[in-house]
């Protein structure tokens, strides 16, 4: 299975690894930057620093990272601004999520040509996000972007500053499967190792239930066929609540729902509550 977790430090996530972090200083993403682009160099990755400003802002703070400065002339780490590194809409501040995806898995591929092991990014993603309108343009890039790294050499830590944006990190902060202690209580990703169309993982509970439906409502469009297949085996908790949430969304989109898991706890929850478009299976049984 894919691996997820709540982590104190970007370090260790190498090769491949999709991070988001929130921060409240400045010095704090810097200080994660360093960690996860130091292991990109040490596995010879090409690196893409992106985030508002310009180019020689972004730059400077780079040379002031130590073990990072004597990298920028070698063509490995470019400095990229936000305006550049996205693909918007046209006439719009939103990223178009379909050209994004292409245009980072083009960038992948010519890492790979130019002899690098892969592409990482880290990128300050808070000036995407600062709308509802950015935030679905964006967790629809996150979540298909998801899917792509969980299977090619591809790897990004996404970065949002939390005292700009409060809450609202929490809808693309639980778009990964790493992030950082303390951040959001549960995440959604993708498993190629299972036969489901992503895992969810951590606590469901009455506290995240908005931003449990705010998820399924950006995530269903983007889940092919009639029937969602979610990995469960992950969850720590999930209540009669966002079963029945699951209920809901799913009769509205007249799909079905089946949570994959050898959780017993799960399993009677929904059998008690007479759900008729959520059901459970064993995680080791063929989907239906």
């Amino acid at each position: 299975m894919r691996g997820h977790a709540m982590l104190h430090s970007a370090a260790g996530l190498a090769p491949f690894g999709h991070l988001a972090w929130s921060y409240t200083e400045r010095a704090q993403f810097l200080h994660r930057a360093a960690e996860y682009i130091a292991d990109g160099l040490r596995h010879n990755q090409y690196i893409a620093y992106a985030g508002e400003g310009t180019r020689d802002a972004l730059l400077s703070e780079l040379a002031a990272i130590p073990g990072i400065a004597e990298h920028l002339d070698s063509g490995r780490i470019e400095a990229i601004p936000s305006d550049d590194y996205y693909t918007f809409c046209p006439g719009t501040d939103v990223i178009d999520s379909d050209a994004a995806v292409a245009k980072y898995l083009t960038t992948a591929r010519q890492a790979i040509a130019n002899g690098y092991s892969g592409f990482r990014a880290v990128s300050d993603v808070t000036s995407v996000a600062r709308t509802q309108v950015q935030r679905d343009g964006l967790a629809r890039l996150e979540y298909l972007v998801d899917q792509q790294m969980a299977v090619l050499p591809f790897s990004a830590m996404c970065a949002y500053n939390a005292r700009e944006l409060g809450s609202a990190a929490d809808e693309l902060m639980c778009l990964h499967p790493f992030v950082n202690a303390g951040s959001v209580m549960f995440q959604l990703y993708a498993d190629p190792d299972t036969a489901t169309d992503f895992t969810l993982a951590g606590e469901i509970d009455a506290q995240t239930n908005d931003l449990f439906d705010t998820t399924l409502q950006r995530i269903w469009p983007l889940v092919p066929g009639h029937s969602m297949r979610i990995g469960a085996d992950e969850l720590q908790f999930i209540s009669h609540q966002q079963l029945c949430l699951l209920e809901s969304r799913a009769r509205q989109h007249n799909r079905n729902v089946i949570l994959s898991t050898n959780q017993p706890t799960i399993s009677r929850l929904v059998d008690l509550l007479d759900l008729t478009h959520v059901q459970v299976t064993a995680r080791d049984d063929p989907l239906r």
